[in-house]
């Protein structure tokens, strides 16, 4: 059994906006990430990366990408979204975009100006809200593997070793450590993941859409590249597997958290 920590001596987070995170969104993949997508997501699973993996960075779901195209006119900046992973439905020649990212031309995420974030007054997207977290507790079933559920932040240094290994201890540690929204924040992506990979595969089982899978990576590229594109939340209302109205609902729910205030309080 970890020690108990009072909770007015527990460490908690506290981002100094430093910029030091948006500064390097190249290469921030965690290992284990970047090995599935290398072996399958180029061409064998119905989701299909469109980019080298060492040109990807920080991902965006379509509907964020549609914000930060907004927010980027109102601050006068290029945000330079492109798709970063697509279905190709071969039943109507459609790429169907899942996730966009911003292609910088350096290294730093270009809405970052002089250190700060040009549009942190915004929802921004959940990549930058979670942060420090790479991943939720929804990855873990048993003990809690601290040091892959973080990136690199100098803010951890104190809530790192504090953190308990025991499943239910280190959420509520998590809960009390992150008053910002953090580990909700992280939740809420994972939960996104979920959804659009339990809507995918129904998708498939009522034949509303037949990706192409385990298909030669250049030929789909190019049946792709003469494709119809459209994002995934408007494939969903056009196909009639969602109204309009209950897309916006989903969307506003993803916004508000809600699944993930859900499932802390189930796992409380």
């Amino acid at each position: 059994m970890e020690p108990f920590i009072p909770l007015q001596n527990q460490p908690q987070f506290r981002c100094s906006a430093c910029g030091e995170c948006c500064s390097h969104i190249r290469g921030f993949i965690p290992e284990s990430d970047r090995k599935f997508i290398e072996e399958f997501a180029f061409g064998k699973l119905p989701v299909v990366q469109l980019v080298p993996v060492s040109q990807m960075t920080f991902p965006l779901w379509d509907f964020e990408a549609k914000r930060f195209l907004e927010w980027g006119r109102d601050a006068s900046i290029d945000p330079r979204i492109k798709p970063l992973r697509a279905i190709y439905d071969q039943n109507t020649n459609t790429k169907i975009i899942l996730t966009y990212f911003m292609d910088s031309e350096g290294d730093a995420c270009p809405m970052l100006k002089d250190r700060k974030c040009a549009i942190y007054h915004t929802k921004r997207a959940y990549v930058c809200r979670l942060f420090p977290f790479n991943k939720s507790p929804l990855a873990f079933s048993g003990s809690m593997d601290a040091g892959s559920m973080f990136g690199e932040c100098g803010a951890m240094e104190k809530l790192l070793p504090a953190m308990p290994k025991e499943r239910k201890e280190a959420i509520e540690f998590l809960k009390a450590a992150f008053p910002s929204g953090e580990l909700e924040n992280a939740l809420q992506n994972d939960l996104v993941s979920e959804w659009a990979n339990r809507t995918i595969i129904d998708l498939m089982k009522k034949k509303m859409v037949r990706p192409a899978m385990n298909y030669p990576y250049e030929a789909l590229m190019g049946k792709m590249q003469n494709a119809k594109s459209m994002d995934f939340t408007d494939f969903l209302v056009e196909c009639g597997h969602m109204s309009k109205e209950g897309m916006d609902a989903l969307i506003s729910r993803f916004d508000e958290n809600a699944d993930a205030k859900e499932w802390l309080s189930g796992n409380a």
